[in-house]
């Protein structure tokens, strides 16, 4: 009888482990696949905590500097910062108003050249024309008489 017992007690203990074994097993199956999922996305994350660490001292860093900074001189440096911006907005203006007139001086070359050219070709046309028309000399008429005669 005490042999039945402990074969069933072991028989039980036996089918437990063997559960227990296979549980394990499929956990350490999930457990892999875990570990593979982390794997492929820890290292971006450990890269973006370090920037983050260190975006944060920068940004505790210019806290600390602005708290100890003197407000009046900190206000002074605001003022020259928006003079400086103003400056460059009425520069920025001006290179634009200065474009504006170079477009229109090289707009009026232009027409000067188209202008000049459309003289030009009139003056050859006038040149042809005063040509054409133009009389005898009395000393080329001397010549051709002596040529004839």
């Amino acid at each position: 009888m005490w042999y039945d017992w402990r074969m069933t007690l072991l028989g039980t203990l036996k089918d437990g482990l063997f559960k227990t074994a296979e549980g394990m097993i499929e956990d350490e199956e999930k457990l892999d696949q875990q570990q593979e999922l982390l794997e492929s996305v820890l290292p971006q994350l450990i890269q973006q905590g370090e920037k983050l660490q260190r975006e944060e001292a920068d940004l505790q860093s210019a806290a600390e500097e602005l708290a100890n900074c003197d407000p009046e001189e900190l206000g002074d440096a605001r003022q020259r910062l928006i003079a400086v911006d103003a400056d460059t907005e009425a520069k920025k203006q001006l290179i634009a108003d200065l474009r504006k007139q170079l477009q229109g001086k090289e707009a009026e070359i232009e027409a000067g050249h188209e202008r000049k050219q459309a003289y030009l070709e009139e003056i050859r046309e006038a040149e042809k024309i005063r040509e054409e028309c133009r009389g005898w000399t009395s000393n080329e008429i001397s010549v051709l008489k002596c040529m004839n005669s």
